[in-house]
C-alpha cells in the first residue's frame, strides 16, 4: 500500500508540475538528498502510518456473484483504513526556485483532495476515490520531525492519504504499472468550409540541454498509442483531444539521447512542458 501511494503521488507530481519525469522525484529522507547543479526535483518522504478511527471497518462483507449461472457468495472482512503521511520538499539551484516548485505542487495537490480511482496505482483500485488532506493540522510537532530526520528546517508540504489495507488478501505484486488511456474526437464534421476546433491537451517545447536552443524535428510519441507529433521551427509540439489521465512522452531527436517525460492531463486547460534533451 505504501509503495502504491508513493507511486501515485510521484506520477501526479511529475505530470502536473514543471518536472519532466518521475526520476526527478526522490523518496529517501530529505536530509540525504543534496541538490544537483542545474537540476530541480521533489522529495516525497513517507514518515507516518496510523489507523483511521473515523472510517468503519469492523464487520464482514458479502461478495455475491454467478459461477456457471449458479449464484455464489463469499464472506470476508472489511478492509482496515490507514492514514499515510508524506513530507514533500523541493530542491533547486535557488531558494526562489524551490518555493516556485513547491507552490506548483501545492496548487496541484489541492485540486486532487479526492484522488480519483483512475489516477491511483493498480494496487489501490477497487475502493473508489481516496481522501487526501494537504497541510492539515497534525499532532506531530514539525520541528520534532525535522530534528528526528537530522536535517535543517525547511519549507515543506504535509500530505495525508487515507487508504485501505485488506489483511486477509494476498499482497499484490505489480509487475507493470497500467494506465488505460482513451482518445476521443472533438472535431466538427461538416462541409469543406466548416471550422474545425480541437482542444489542446498537452503542449511543450523541446530544447538542447547544452545551449537551450529549440530543437527542430524532434519526434514526440505518446507511449502505448499511435499518437505522435514533431517539433516545429520553435521547438514547439502539441497533442489535442486527450482524455484525462497520465501519459508518458517519448522524445527522440538525432544527435541527442532519447528521453521520457511524464505528463498529467487533469483539467480542460492544457499542460505545458519544457523538455531539455542531452546531446549524445
Amino acid at each position: 500500500m505504501i509503495t502504491a501511494l508513493s507511486q501515485t503521488l510521484a506520477e501526479i507530481l511529475a505530470g502536473g508540475t514543471s518536472l519532466t519525469s518521475t526520476e526527478q522525484i526522490d523518496f529517501a529522507p530529505p536530509g540525504e538528498r543534496q541538490a544537483k547543479s542545474g537540476q530541480q526535483g521533489l522529495n516525497v518522504y513517507f514518515y507516518d502510518l496510523r489507523e483511521n478511527g473515523h472510517v468503519p471497518h469492523s464487520g464482514r462483507q458479502v461478495d455475491r456473484r454467478y459461477v456457471d449461472e449458479r449464484p455464489m457468495a463469499s464472506v470476508g472482512w472489511l478492509p482496515i483504513w490507514f492514514d499515510a503521511s508524506f513530507l514533500i520538499t523541493a530542491w533547486d539551484r535557488t531558494a526562489l526556485g524551490e518555493h516556485h516548485l513547491l507552490s506548483e505542487a501545492l496548487s496541484l495537490l489541492l485540486r486532487h483532495r479526492a484522488l480519483r480511482e483512475d489516477l491511483l496505482a493498480p494496487a489501490l483500485r477497487g475502493f473508489g476515490n481516496l481522501t487526501m488532506t494537504v497541510c492539515a493540522v497534525r499532532p506531530l510537532d514539525i520541528a520534532t520531525l525535522w530534528l528526528a530526520l537530522g536535517a535543517p528546517l525547511r519549507p515543506a508540504l504535509m500530505v495525508t492519504i487515507t487508504a485501505p489495507v485488506n489483511p486477509n488478501a494476498a499482497a499484490p505484486v505489480p509487475l507493470v504499472w497500467e494506465r488505460i488511456t482513451r482518445l476521443r474526437s472533438a472535431t466538427a464534421d461538416g462541409h469543406a468550409d466548416a471550422v474545425r476546433t480541437k482542444r489542446v491537451s498537452v503542449a511543450g517545447v523541446v530544447k538542447s540541454a547544452a545551449t537551450t536552443e529549440p530543437l527542430v524535428a524532434a519526434r514526440v510519441v505518446i507511449s502505448g498509442t499511435q499518437k505522435a507529433a514533431t517539433s516545429n521551427q520553435e521547438g514547439l509540439f502539441y497533442f489535442d483531444n486527450l482524455s484525462l489521465g497520465h501519459y508518458v512522452l517519448e522524445l527522440d531527436c538525432p544527435g541527442f539521447h532519447t528521453q521520457r517525460c511524464n505528463v498529467l492531463v487533469d483539467s480542460q486547460s492544457y499542460t505545458f512542458k519544457e523538455i531539455l534533451l542531452t546531446p549524445s
